[in-house]
C-alpha cells in the first residue's frame, strides 16, 4: 500500500473516533428497537432448546439400536426406536424452520425499526452536523450500516444462545456416555478459546475500518455523480477515475483484512476439531478393543463430538457476523449520540397575532472555525417592509438566513420575532411563518404539485393555480404535457434553473408565508424568465415583509430599504437613491456592476 493510500486510509477512520466501547452498552441500545417485538423473540427462544433437545437424542438412539439390537441381534422394539429417531428429524426441522423463519421476521422488524429511527433522528440534529458529513457517510450509516446489523439475524447470529444450549447438551452427554475420553477431547478448547479471543479486537478494527471505507465509497460516488456535467465540461474523467479507484483499493484492502480474519479463524477451529475428534478416536478405539468400551457407546460418542464441533464452527462464522454488526452498530449508536442542540423550549411561546417586527439585536455569530461571521449587527425588519442586503462575498448575508430560521444559534445578542426571541419559540412554529427561496432551490424527484405542496393536503388545486399565475410559473406548468403532473427528476434536472426558481416561488407563495426571504433567488434566472418574475415581483410582496439577499443590484433597486454589509457589519442603510447620493460603499457596488452601458 502506498504512503498516499495509507494516509488515506487514516483520513478515513477520522469519520467516528471511538473510545473504549463496551458490546454490552451496544446491545442496550439496540435492545429498545428489539423490545417492541420481544413477543417473536420469545417464541423464537423457546425453540431453541426444543431443537436442541431433539438434536441431542438421536446420537443416543443410535447407541440403544447399536447395543440393544445391532450386536446382540434383537429386532424386538427396533422399529420403535427407528420411529421414535425419524419423529426426532421431523420435529428438530420444524423447529429449527420455526427459529429461522422467526429470525428473519425479528430481523426485517428490528432493522426496519432502526432505520426509521436513524432518518427520524437525522431530520433533527444540526444543520451544522449535517453540513460537516458528506451525504454518502451518512447515506451509509442508515443503509449498508443498517443491513449489516440485518445480516446478523438473517443468517442466524442470534441463535448463538440455541448453540450454546445445544454445546452444554453434548457436554453432559459425554460426560454421561465416558468421561475419559471427554477431558481428552476437550484438552483442545482452551487453545480455542485463545484464539477467538486473540483474533476479537483485530477482527473488529478490521471491520470498523471496512464500515469507514463503505462510508467513504458511498460518499465519492454520490458527489461524482451530482459533479459529472463539471467533470466531463473541464475534462476530468481521468483524476476522477483515479481518485475514486484510490477509494475503491481502500475498501478492496479493508476487505481483505476482515476476510483474512475470518478465514483464519475458521481454518484454525476446523484444524482443531479435526485434531481433536482424531485423538478420541484413536483412544477410543484401544478400549473398544480392550473391551472396556461398548461399540454403540463409541459411535454415539463420536457422533456427539461431530455435532459439538459443527456448532463452534458455524460459531465462529456467525462471531464474525457478529463483530461486523457490533461494527456497523458502534456507527448508529455514535449517530443517536450527536444531540441536536437547535431544540424546543421546554415551556415555548407562541407568536401571537401577525408578525409585526423581526430584530438582529448585537448579533455576533461564528462557524465552527471561530472565525467571526457577524460582529454587533443590528437590523430591524418591520412588517411589511421590503429589505434588500447587499454586500461582498462572505459578508454575512445568507448566514442571517440560516439565523432568522433557527438553523443556528447567535454566539453573542440575540434574533426576536416581536419582541421574543427565537430562542423561547418552538422551531417549527417559527419556520412556519418563513418561506425562503435559495439561489440553486431544491426541487426532489417527483411532480411539480409534490414539490409545491410539499405534501400540505390543505393545499387545493385554486391555490396552486393562483400562485402558480402570480409568479408566472403557470406560463412553465402550461408549456409540459402533464402540466402540474410532470415529474421534474432528482434535484429538478429536467428542468432549467431559471424552471426550477419559477417553481420555487410558486412553492414559497403557495404556503403564504409572513416573511418571504429571497436568497441570491434571481442571480442564477436568465433575463426572460427574471423579467417574468419581475413583472409579478409587486403582487407578489403585497402585505409580505421580504428579506431579499441578492449581488444583483437590479433586484433590489425596489425594496424600501437597502441595507450594506461588510465583514459581518451593517455599514450603510437606506433607500437606493439616498444611498447613491451617499457615494460610499452602495455606490462603488453599483458602479462596478453597472458601469458597462446597458446593464441596467
Amino acid at each position: 500500500m502506498t504512503e498516499r493510500r495509507k494516509k488515506k486510509v487514516r483520513e478515513f477512520t477520522q469519520d467516528v473516533t471511538f473510545g473504549k466501547v463496551y458490546d454490552a452498552d451496544i446491545v442496550r441500545q439496540l435492545w429498545r428497537f428489539v423490545a417492541p417485538h420481544r413477543g417473536i423473540l420469545t417464541v423464537a427462544l423457546v425453540s431453541y432448546p426444543l431443537a436442541s433437545a431433539l438434536h441431542l437424542v438421536q446420537p443416543y438412539l443410535v447407541k440403544v439400536a447399536i447395543d440393544a439390537h445391532f450386536i446382540p441381534k434383537k429386532m424386538e422394539g427396533f422399529l420403535f426406536i427407528v420411529l421414535l429417531f425419524i419423529g426426532a428429524v421431523v420435529l428438530e426441522f420444524g423447529a429449527r424452520f420455526a427459529q429461522t423463519w422467526l429470525s428473519q421476521l425479528l430481523g426485517q422488524q428490528v432493522t426496519r425499526d432502526l432505520r426509521m429511527a436513524l432518518f427520524h433522528h437525522l431530520q433533527k440534529v444540526d444543520v451544522a452536523f449535517i453540513e460537516k458529513n458528506p451525504v454518502g457517510r451518512l447515506m451509509t450509516r442508515v443503509t449498508n450500516d443498517v443491513e449489516s446489523i440485518s445480516e446478523m439475524f438473517s443468517t442466524g447470529a442470534v441463535s448463538i444462545l440455541g448453540d450454546l444450549v445445544t454445546l452444554t447438551g453434548i457436554v453432559v452427554m459425554l460426560f454421561v456416555l465416558d468421561w475419559r475420553l471427554t477431558l481428552i477431547a476437550f484438552a483442545i478448547v482452551p487453545l480455542l478459546v485463545s484464539v477467538v479471543a486473540m483474533f476479537r479486537m483485530p477482527a473488529r478494527n478490521a471491520f470498523r475500518d471496512t464500515r469507514t471505507a463503505t462510508a467513504r465509497l458511498n460518499a465519492t460516488l454520490s458527489e461524482s455523480l451530482a459533479g459529472m456535467p463539471i467533470i466531463q465540461v473541464f475534462g476530468q474523467e481521468r483524476a476522477a477515475f483515479q481518485e475514486f479507484d484510490e477509494v475503491n483499493q481502500t475498501y478492496r484492502h479493508a476487505n481483505y483484512r476482515s476476510i483474512r480474519y475470518d478465514a483464519m479463524t475458521y481454518a484454525i477451529i476446523e484444524g482443531l476439531a479435526t485434531m481433536s475428534i482424531g485423538t478420541m478416536v484413536y483412544f477410543g478405539a484401544r478400549l473398544v478393543v480392550g473391551g472396556d468400551f461398548e461399540i454403540g457407546v463409541f459411535v454415539a460418542f463420536v457422533d456427539y463430538l461431530r455435532r459439538f464441533f459443527g456448532p463452534i464452527t458455524e460459531l465462529s462464522t456467525k462471531y464474525t457476523v457478529m463483530q461486523s454488526a457490533f461494527a456497523s452498530a458502534e456507527r448508529c449508536v455514535h449517530l443517536f449520540d450527536q444531540k441536536p442542540t437547535i431544540v424546543p423550549p421546554a415551556t415555548p411561546k407562541k407568536i401571537e397575532g401577525p408578525v409585526e417586527e423581526i430584530r438582529f439585536d448585537h448579533v455576533d455569530f461564528s462557524y465552527a472555525d471561530d472565525t467571526p461571521v457577524l460582529t454587533g449587527l443590528n437590523l430591524l425588519i418591520r412588517r411589511g417592509e421590503k429589505i434588500a442586503i447587499v454586500g461582498p462575498t462572505g459578508a454575512g448575508k445568507s448566514t442571517l438566513v440560516k439565523l432568522l430560521a433557527r438553523l443556528y444559534d447567535v454566539k453573542g445578542g440575540r434574533v426576536t420575532v416581536n419582541g421574543i426571541d427565537v430562542r423561547e419559540l418552538d422551531p417549527l412554529e417559527l419556520r412556519s411563518h418563513l418561506a425562503v427561496v435559495l439561489q440553486d432551490p431544491y426541487l426532489f424527484d417527483g411532480s411539480i404539485r409534490d414539490n409545491v405542496t410539499l405534501g400540505r393536503k390543505d393545499l387545493t388545486q385554486e391555490v396552486l393555480d393562483r400562485a402558480a399565475e402570480r409568479t408566472r410559473a403557470s406560463e412553465i406548468i402550461k408549456r409540459l404535457e402533464k402540466g402540474w403532473d410532470t415529474t421534474v427528476g432528482e434535484r429538478g434536472a429536467r428542468l432549467s434553473s431559471g424552471e426550477r426558481q419559477l417553481i420555487a416561488f410558486a412553492r414559497a407563495l403557495a404556503h403564504d408565508p409572513e416573511l418571504l426571504i429571497l436568497d441570491e433567488a434571481t442571480s442564477a434566472v436568465d433575463p426572460e424568465t427574471e423579467a417574468l418574475i419581475q413583472t409579478g415581483l409587486a403582487a407578489l410582496l403585497e402585505g409580505r415583509s421580504a428579506l431579499v439577499i441578492a449581488h444583483r443590484l437590479s433586484t433590489v433597486r425596489r425594496a424600501d430599504r437597502i441595507v450594506v454589509l461588510a465583514k459581518g457589519r451593517v455599514i450603510e442603510e437606506g433607500p437606493h437613491d439616498a444611498l447613491l447620493a451617499q457615494g460610499g460603499f452602495y455606490r462603488n457596488l453599483y458602479e462596478l456592476q453597472f458601469a458597462a452601458p446597458g446593464t441596467e
